[in-house]
């Protein structure tokens, strides 16, 4: 009897020992997870390092936008300025400017691109009143970066009745090749890029060279004739 009393007296402590040691382990784990219905368990070392191991205190750099390089645009080539050597072109001023002395305003009309756009008969006849001819016409030529265009300076010397002393002129025009292959003046609205084109060629060397000596030609030519002096001037005033 004693024996047994022993039994069980050693069974009730192994049980309380069995549950003792079974609230320390749970009491050191936590819920981790529900997978597949089952709550797996950590500890609560592997807890703290999972969420050490989940958090990322450095901040994230902001994202540099890659800048957009522009293309370098291309230079527009720029030829010299020739003297002559077009004989169409030469022939075409050369027509120009005879009927300007014979104030032909229909064929001067349609020597442009823009015909209602080209000088008025009224101006034209205030220009050419006393004009008894236009003399050594000569043209500068620079070819343009269009295909058939031109730019083109046309020195002149107007011959007014009764007045001894040529005047000396520099024209300057834009002369294109058309669909029928005819050369134009062209006086319609120009593209920005070939305004600028357009103006620029006046700073080129050569080119300010020929107009500078024409502006010295001009004022010789007004100091030495009184009365092409005050031509000019009452012309200059209409």
């Amino acid at each position: 009897m004693w024996r047994n009393g022993k039994r069980s007296v050693f069974l009730i402590l192994l049980c309380f020992i069995g549950v003792g040691c079974l609230t320390f382990i749970l009491g050191e784990s936590y819920p981790a997870s529900l997978a597949d219905g089952v709550m797996k368990l950590v500890s609560k070392g592997d807890k703290e390092e999972a969420t050490d191991m989940n958090i990322d205190t450095t901040p994230s750099p902001d994202p540099t936008a890659t800048p957009t390089i522009s293309p370098t645009p291309t230079p527009l080539p720029v030829y010299e300025m020739e003297k002559g050597g077009n004989a169409d072109i030469e022939s075409f001023f050369q027509n120009y400017y005879f009927a300007k002395s014979d104030c032909d305003h229909s064929q001067l009309k349609n020597m442009h691109t823009d015909p209602e756009n080209a000088q008025t008969l009224l101006d034209l006849r205030n220009e050419t009143r006393f004009l008894d001819d236009i003399i050594n016409i000569t043209c500068y030529i620079i070819k343009s970066y269009e295909e058939g265009a031109y730019i083109v300076y046309a020195y002149h010397e107007m011959k007014y009745i009764n007045i001894e002393t040529p005047y000396p002129q520099l024209d300057k025009f834009y002369l294109i090749t058309d669909k029928d292959n005819n050369l134009k003046i062209y006086n319609s609205d120009m593209s920005k890029i070939l305004q600028n084109y357009y103006n620029e060629r006046d700073k080129d060397e050569e080119v300010n060279q020929l107009i500078t000596n024409t502006k010295k030609k001009t004022k010789k030519a007004i100091e030495k004739d009184e009365n092409l002096k005050a031509y000019i001037e009452a012309l200059n005033k209409n």
